[in-house]
């Protein structure tokens, strides 16, 4: 199969299925988005878009991956990771019948569509994401996201590194390393260490 006809392919199948969701959700008035499912920058333009505006609406996100090409679950995945209000999730099916037959238009191909899609399924599957992201999730994340953003900041002002823990302490503006503030940059300092953007000498003082 060409790679034009598999563009038509998914293209046609995205819409039956959008059109059919669309149906049986339509107390709640949902809104269509069309998107090339085997265009890398039409579906990460189309996804991150959507995640993006939710977010700032305070709703979160279900990301159905079911049924869509390779390339959007890549992407799918990819923004999900950026952003702490969406999800993703799969359907699988309990017979998976992804081998196209017939052409596009064609008997063969409609009854291969209808059989494919309407194959049960079985429990849905949410993919357990890592979950540190590439946002802060709460205000007191972002105060300390840009702590370490200070950190990265100052060490790169003085050098690329510092002799102690109290150098950083100093470089903040205090007077005095006390024992609160180095345990308090020590979980900093501990933190850019294991995100690897920072080698540290556990006996600096």
């Amino acid at each position: 199969m060409e790679a034009e006809d598999e563009t038509n392919v998914f293209n046609f199948m995205s819409f039956q299925n959008a059109e059919e969701l669309r149906e049986k959700l339509e107390i709640m008035d949902p809104i269509m988005v069309g998107y090339d499912p085997m265009n890398h920058r039409s579906a990460f333009k189309t996804i991150y878009k959507i995640i993006s505006q939710a977010r700032e609406e305070g709703e979160e996100v279900l990301i159905d991956i079911t049924s869509t090409t390779n390339l959007t679950q890549g992407v799918a995945l990819t923004i999900a990771l950026m952003f702490r209000n969406s999800r993703v999730y799969t359907v699988p099916s309990e017979k998976p019948a992804w081998y196209v037959t017939g052409n596009l238009g064609e008997e063969e191909f409609l009854k291969w569509f209808n059989n494919a899609r309407n194959q049960p399924g079985i429990n849905p599957i949410e993919i357990q994401l890592p979950g540190y992201r590439l946002e802060p999730g709460t205000k007191h994340e972002e105060k300390e996201w840009e702590r370490e953003k200070k950190v990265l900041s100052l060490l790169k002002e003085n050098g690329g590194q510092a002799e102690s823990i109290s150098d950083v302490i100093r470089w903040f503006g205090y007077k005095a390393a006390s024992s609160t503030l180095r345990n308090r940059f020590s979980r900093i300092i501990n933190r850019l260490e294991n995100k690897g953007l920072i080698d540290a000498n556990k006996g600096s003082k």
